[in-house]
């Protein structure tokens, strides 16, 4: 069975990731804005940080002649397990951060350990076999989709589901290379210029955040409240 990423499977993974900013290179991750400031006031909207990631040797970037080496693997993060605003706000950086590693891995350890309900697991296996049967890789950026929180805080759904805006883009110079010699961009998978609008949906489950995503169009739940203004419990 061929594993070559199709344009309409590529567009699927890319666009329904919903993707957020963060480079892979754990160099050039930024810590959040202010750590003093309590969770209560603490507006998180603004590029996605996420800084904890496990060293595995030199990082060598990839290149249309080879796959990366060494790139750094996320930890999941302490902080994901607590009910709070910073707990889903670290849920979310650890899911993208696994999404990216993964795309320049094939690694799908990380992602798992978010995606526990395996809502989007199946949307990257294309990119999983890619690595596995050595057919190809991703080059060009350490970070393929870019994005932004463009709310200060979620919204509550439920009593243990939230939602929260995104805006993302693909990076221009994302390229999937295959060892055939066959390339295909992140960008050309577009339908138009711009960012696109996502929701990620987190839900507190066995006392820790899973996280999946949805195009904002196609999510019609309205929130009961905004998120609780308490930063030791949502």
């Amino acid at each position: 069975m061929s594993t070559f990423v199709t344009r309409r499977a590529a567009l699927g993974i890319a666009t329904t990731a919903a993707l957020a900013s963060l480079t892979a290179c754990a160099s050039d991750i930024r810590p959040l804005s202010d750590q003093s400031t309590p969770d209560a006031q603490r507006s998180y909207k603004g590029e996605l940080k996420f800084n904890g990631y496990e060293s595995r040797g030199t990082y060598v970037p990839a290149t249309r002649s080879k796959k990366a080496e060494n790139p750094p693997k996320p930890i999941p993060p302490a902080k994901m397990r607590a009910k709070t605003t910073e707990g889903m706000y670290a849920a979310i950086g650890f899911w993208v951060a696994s999404f990216n590693y993964l795309l320049l891995s094939g690694d799908i350890e990380p992602f798992r350990a978010v995606d526990t309900n395996r809502n989007d697991l199946y949307k990257v296996e294309a990119f999983v076999e890619l690595y596995k049967n050595n057919t190809g890789w991703m080059y060009g950026t350490d970070a393929p989709i870019s994005a932004e929180l463009t709310e200060d805080a979620p919204e509550k759904v439920s009593e243990h589901q939230y939602r929260w805006r995104v805006s993302s883009r693909y990076h221009k110079e994302a390229t999937i290379h295959y060892t055939d010699g066959r390339e295909l961009t992140m960008a050309s998978l577009s339908s138009g210029p711009g960012d696109y609008e996502f929701f990620f949906i987190l839900e507190y489950q066995d006392g820790a955040w899973t996280v999946r995503n949805e195009p904002a169009k196609l999510t019609t739940s309205s929130p009961s409240s905004s998120a609780s203004s308490s930063g030791t419990s949502i």
